[in-house]
């Protein structure tokens, strides 16, 4: 009687736990479901963007950054999966039979007598198995899992990373290609003011017409380079637009420019910075963990289980009660294969070496990348320099030369030459800017952190210079 009320208890209080942690799951708020209201982007309304506002809307909308968030809920849910082998499994169910035994009398009896006993059963049933411990591998599975989830944490950064230097990288092209139909559309306006002046020159008699042809052609080159400039403005902000997460969204303006800051890094910095915080270095290492539990989970599969069971069931409905009732502890072993178990030991060594391998790489390219971009901003940085001084130049050169081209002295050849030079400086100057903020953001990305900005500049200049 006493094993009876046992096995029932431990029936039951297996199924008290398992639906008490059930429903307190249900009640735990879903994170994903109530979301925040967010600004809605449509074309209808005209915004106008800083770097930072791109940033805030790519990581609102972007769904790489979703997709990544959500990976992390499925490494968060195996941890709970892996864990799960400590609670009790339960089993239930019902059996209907029907049954019939035949009695024969004894045979000294004067005629034979016999008579069919028919019955039918009902035998609900209900069993409970609880781990109580197996030598580790429920442990090391869920550390593997739990390092799994740890690296799926370091991806989402990593991707935040990815987009915010894509957002860095666009919107700084953006105002390269905004400075560069600012560029082509003053030489149209040169080249129309040429093309009258030469007109004029031609009709007195004092240049010939050669010149016109000249300006007009330059007109005409002037008027196609502005329309692919225009062409590659216009298809960096559908690229903005995209990474940002709202593809459709067009009307928009930007309100800064390209910036000058000087940064507060040493090479030595930002390679150690790297190595510490870099989100993509991190998870390589949480991967390596998680083999390495994998392994040792693997090894314990040579071990068996202790647990605890108990089952208990009740015939009904037929002269013949059938109660059945088990308790009880007991080491076992579930599906034991040696020689399956030695070749997964040898997959997860394999498996842990090759993430010890990735790390090692994955380690190397950050150094190199962070070196190389440390060194690609400090030329950029004298780059800017140069090319202004350029620019000073060749907008020196071409205001004589148009001086001369006006007091009729000059050629077109050698007013073509000028205009060519101040046009190829002023470009130069704009690119060199451009990859400056450009190794700048990609050297954020590499290490891990944004760059901290000094109040000196790479150049002082004036917004009308830029």
């Amino acid at each position: 009687m006493k094993i009876n009320r046992i096995a029932v208890i431990l029936c039951l209080l297996a199924l008290t736990i398992n639906a008490a942690f059930a429903i307190q799951d249900l009640k735990q708020p879903k994170k994903n479901k109530t979301k925040t209201e967010q600004q809605v982007y449509t074309n209808e309304i005209h915004s106008v963007l800083s770097l930072d506002d791109c940033v805030k809307i790519a990581i609102e909308n972007n769904p790489v950054i979703s997709a990544s968030i959500y990976d992390e809920e499925v490494y968060k849910s195996k941890i709970g999966q892996a864990w799960a082998n400590y609670f009790p499994s339960i089993s239930a169910g019902a059996d209907i039979s029907r049954s019939g035994t035949k009695y024969t009398h004894l045979k000294n009896l004067p005629l034979p007598y016999s008579r069919l006993y028919n019955t039918i059963g009902y035998i609900p049933n209900v069993s409970a198995d609880m781990l109580l411990f197996d030598f580790g591998k429920t442990k090391a599975s869920a550390d593997s899992v739990k390092n799994l989830y740890q690296a799926s944490k370091e991806n989402t950064k990593e991707n935040i990373n990815t987009i915010i230097y894509g957002i860095k990288s666009t919107y700084y092209n953006i105002l390269f290609a905004q400075a560069q139909v600012k560029v082509y559309e003053d030489t149209v306006k040169d080249y129309q003011l040429q093309l009258e002046q030469a007109k004029g020159f031609y009709k007195f008699g004092t240049k010939p017409k050669i010149d016109v042809v000249t300006a007009e052609y330059n007109l005409g080159k002037a008027q196609l380079n502005l329309v692919k400039a225009k062409n590659v403005l216009e298809v960096a902000q559908v690229q903005l637009s995209k990474i940002m997460g709202i593809p459709e969204y067009k009307n928009y303006e930007l309100s800064d420019k390209l910036l000058l800051n000087r940064y507060d890094i040493t090479e030595e910095d930002a390679i150690n910075n790297a190595l510490e915080m870099r989100p993509e270095l991190l998870s390589a290492e949480k991967t390596a963990k998680a083999a390495k539990m994998n392994l040792r989970a693997a090894r314990r599969q040579f071990t068996p289980d202790l647990g605890a069971y108990g089952s208990y069931g009740n015939g009904l409905g037929n002269a013949y009660d059938m109660r059945s009732m088990q308790v009880g502890i007991g080491l076992k072993y579930t599906g034991l294969n040696l020689v399956n178990i030695k070749k997964q030991v040898n997959q997860a060594r394999a498996e842990f070496n090759k993430s010890q391998a990735e790390y090692k790489s994955v380690k190397d390219e950050v150094y190199l990348n962070v070196k190389k971009n440390y060194i690609d901003l400090q030329t950029a940085a004298e780059s800017i320099v140069i090319a202004k001084l350029a620019l000073d130049q060749a907008e020196e050169q071409y205001r004589q030369v148009t001086g001369r081209y006006k007091a009729g002295v000059g050629n077109a050849i050698e007013l073509k030459d000028g205009e060519n030079t101040y046009l190829n400086a002023r470009l130069d100057f704009y690119n060199a800017m451009l990859n400056y903020n450009v190794t700048a953001a990609s050297l954020e990305k590499e290490i891990g952190v944004p760059l901290v900005m000094l109040e000196e500049k790479v150049l002082n200049l004036n917004p009308e210079d830029i």
